[in-house]
């Protein structure tokens, strides 16, 4: 018997949205894996483009077809927390944008409204487990549904899944390279360019934000961090408590002392247990070239586990893109229909 379609409502639908809704429509037969995954949404919520709800399902090539030609949808009936509180779903996928300054809001609210209703959470968007890990698991464990958020840190690479089967085994501390957009800045630096070149280049690229400030001074990379301090180290702490310095105050000059002393400026990320707590800190750090975070260039990242009974355990990837943020959201969303 076939199973039903995992009804879902989608916040958000830029570019990882897009490429998700690709990868399970026209783009298919590319990805065997993704046979037992039928999704049906049910809302599609965009920031400033409209919104489409149709609780009859919507079909997602028809969604991408219609806001590839049209640049949006028409003004939704209705919010998406609205949507939440009141459409029949099984799975929130909330891919909207952090927003620091409002400490993760809207998105944990949109979490939190669908666990409370008995629903799973998908999430890309760094906010809910960055600024309300706790609380939101708490409440999914509560409930019997799932909290997942394996994009929002490393894009796809299944560090989560990796940390939940360590069984018996304790984290103590990790470290890594984590935002892309400052790894990449530093690599141009070492080239010779000014930082105000390489934050171009990056934009040119497509790597940073036509406001880079997120990724420049440490705020990404804050957000990741008490996310795996959080999800590894329960540390129950978020960005604001991250000891945090990004990259704006460093030079061609102190790139180029670096290398002459044998050694690399990587934004570094660490979290590790200290007198009964937990310390999280972001800050520029020398490494000698001999270590596995001189390796790490431009759009790479990596992380580095240090555990009781095992390790150091390294992960990391290289050159990561849309299609591997959009597959970690994917994965869980097999983890949730598989669970059903």
């Amino acid at each position: 018997m076939k199973k039903k379609p995992l009804r879902a409502i989608l916040i958000g639908f830029g570019n990882v949205g897009q490429k998700m809704a690709a990868m399970l429509s026209e783009e298919r037969e590319k990805y065997p894996g993704l046979e037992g995954l039928d999704l049906e949404p049910v809302a599609i919520f965009t920031g400033r483009h409209g919104g489409w709800v149709e609780p009859d399902g919507i079909g997602l090539g028809e969604a991408l077809k219609r806001f590839r030609e049209n640049g949006s949808f028409p003004a939704a009936p209705m919010t998406a927390l609205q949507a939440l509180e009141s459409l029949d779903y099984d799975v929130l996928v909330e891919l909207s944008t952090l927003d620091i300054g409002r400490r993760g809001e809207p998105a944990i609210s949109h979490v939190r409204a669908a666990l409370q209703r008995g629903r799973h959470a998908v999430t890309a968007n760094k906010g809910p487990a960055a600024f309300a890990y706790r609380e939101l698991a708490g409440l999914a464990a509560v409930q019997g549904v799932r909290f997942l958020f394996e994009s929002a840190v490393m894009d796809g690479t299944p560090i989560f899944c990796l940390g939940r089967a360590l069984k018996g085994v304790r984290v103590t501390g990790f470290s890594g390279i984590f935002n892309t957009t400052t790894n990449f800045v530093l690599s141009r630096l070492e080239a010779g360019e000014s930082m105000e070149t390489a934050v171009q280049t990056a934009q040119q690229l497509g790597f940073a934000e036509a406001d880079p400030g997120l990724d420049l001074d440490g705020w990404d990379a804050a957000a990741k961090t008490a996310i795996l301090a959080n999800f590894f180290l329960d540390a129950g702490i978020d960005p604001l408590r991250v000891e945090r310095r990004g990259i704006t105050g460093v030079t061609p000059r102190d790139v180029a002392r670096a290398r002459a002393a044998g050694k690399r400026i990587k934004l570094i990320c660490r979290g590790w247990r200290e007198g009964g707590g937990v310390r999280a800190e972001v800050r520029p750090t020398e490494v000698s070239l001999d270590h596995y975070f001189a390796a790490v260039n431009g759009r790479a990242a990596a992380l580095r586990l240090e555990c009781d009974m095992l390790g150091p355990l390294w992960v990391m990837e290289e050159s990561p893109d849309l299609t591997d943020t959009a597959s970690g959201v994917l994965q869980d969303l097999l983890v949730v229909a598989e669970s059903r």
